[in-house]
């Protein structure tokens, strides 16, 4: 019979997956399992606030689970005051002859089946990119939507804590905290860092005073940017000369113009671009938290089409003219922004504004969106999985990152339900 590991074993005690009729102890009293405890996470016990009958007798305190009964002592335990209070040790083996204190010891090995521990072999030692592989089809499909539901509202969570320590540093400034976040999100990976520079340096307020005019709106963007440093050709002359203006009316400081990245880009995710189309979506919405929070899905959806200024459709980047074509925010980037910006930064200032609607806003919006495809997503889709948002592709990249790549499937609802079935 194979040995498991303790973790196993506290997973196994906490969900009962083991035979508990006609219980008995190590020294033949009859035993009853009222409540298991709960799961202590810190040092100590294993689990905490049980109860259990021994022969009639009700006993509530601490749990300790150990593979083999001798690694009581190899821990210490018998000398560690935090043991004090133990009503029950748990191991799958007893090697031990003497007993270990006043509390009695249940032994496990007899009453987990093989095909549970089996079950757990499989998956620890699966080499699959899911552990689980076909498996995952087979949990009942509302075991797999409540997980989802709670995997998507854990990474939203977990994306919202920069969020929240971003508006703390912003103080309280949804306005520029948010326009932080856009910026970075329109950066993607290779950007993000100077698309976040770029907005933490220029002031929301300021670009509010002249959202009725497209170029100056360019002027203090690129200018900020360090991207006027050296004009190209007579469009960036004059935005150099605007910049000159309004950087001294506003104390504007530009950053590096080496910081930006455009070695192996595809033209239309050039900084330069983008830039452009910030400039343009700015002059349509005022200001952007503002605009997004009030706005309904679907407009939110359609805004991001946006096409920047007249010179860009035949400009990638300055002094390199090329085909007319109108530089419009693409699909999947309006997708991504969605997804990776706006949704969370809803999510976040639902609680910094008391408002819990805009919570359920973000998650619909992520309902309404079309699933994103990456190798994550797309590792459950091979399995024939249909992934039918963007609310559930989140929660699947988030299964893949925290679980899946961690082999965590004791802490998996659908890994639990794989090992407690019955067949």
């Amino acid at each position: 019979m194979l040995r498991p590991k303790e973790e196993l074993l506290h997973h196994i005690w906490q969900h009962r997956l083991f035979s508990s009729q006609e219980l008995k102890t190590g020294d033949g009293q009859s035993l009853v399992i009222l409540k298991p405890g709960e799961l202590n996470a810190d040092s100590g016990p294993d689990f905490r606030n049980s109860r259990i009958k021994v022969d009639g007798t009700e006993w509530a305190g601490n749990v300790e689970i150990h593979v083999r009964s001798s690694d009581w002592l190899r821990h210490n335990h018998q000398t560690d005051s935090a043991y004090v209070n133990i009503i029950l040790h748990v191991v799958f083996e007893d090697d031990l002859k003497e007993s270990l204190g006043s509390f009695p010891t249940v032994v496990l090995r007899d009453l987990v089946s093989d095909q549970v521990l089996g079950r757990y072999e499989n998956l620890n030692n699966s080499s699959d990119t899911i552990p689980c592989g076909t498996q995952f089809l087979e949990v009942p499909e509302l075991i797999r939507n409540a997980w989802f539901d709670s995997l998507l509202v854990g990474r939203l969570q977990r994306k919202s804590e920069w969020m929240n320590s971003l508006l703390d540093e912003c103080n309280g400034d949804l306005e520029q905290a948010f326009m932080i976040v856009l910026f970075r999100a329109f950066g993607m990976k290779v950007n993000a860092e100077p698309f976040e520079q770029l907005a933490r340096q220029t002031p929301w307020k300021v670009l509010s005073k002249h959202q009725d005019n497209l170029f100056q709106l360019e002027a203090i963007l690129f200018g900020n940017a360090g991207l006027l440093e050296n004009p190209k050709d007579e469009y960036s002359e004059q935005l150099k000369k605007e910049y000159g203006f309004l950087q001294h009316k506003y104390d504007l400081k530009p950053l590096d113009e080496k910081l930006w990245k455009f070695l192996r880009l595809r033209p239309a995710n050039f900084a330069t671009v983008r830039i452009a189309q910030l400039a343009a979506l700015f002059q349509k919405t005022g200001a952007f938290y503002r605009w997004f929070s009030n706005q309904t899905n679907d407009v939110q959806i359609k805004s991001l089409g946006i096409s920047s200024s007249e010179y860009w459709k035949t400009h990638y980047s300055f002094g390199a003219e090329s085909n007319s074509k109108p530089k419009r925010i693409g699909t999947t980037m309006a997708r991504n922004i969605l997804i990776n910006a706006v949704a969370p930064f809803l999510f976040v200032s639902a609680h910094r504004e008391a408002k819990p609607e805009l919570q359920d806003r973000a998650l619909t919006l992520l309902e309404q969106l079309e699933a994103e495809k990456n190798v994550k997503v797309n590792a459950f889709a091979n399995k024939g999985l249909k992934v039918r948002n963007a609310a559930e592709s989140q929660a699947l990249i988030e299964l893949k990152t925290n679980f899946c790549d961690h082999k965590k499937c004791l802490i998996c609802s659908i890994g639990a339900n794989i090992l407690k079935r019955e067949s």
